[in-house]
């Protein structure tokens, strides 16, 4: 019979990687940003910047 030593531990690698590739890319999406989601320019004219 074969030997099951060991063999989960590659799958629990993958697995890990694609949750911390998942939390980055959550961060990244849901993080603050630093520009103001609307912004009015008034000095010439009338310009509005949405993100």
């Amino acid at each position: 019979m074969a030997d099951n030593s060991g063999g989960g531990k590659g799958l629990y690698l993958i697995v890990g990687g694609l949750v911390v590739a998942v939390a980055v890319l959550a961060y990244f999406l849901f993080a603050p940003s630093e520009q103001p989601d609307l912004a009015i320019d008034l000095d010439d004219g009338i310009k509005i910047e949405t993100n």
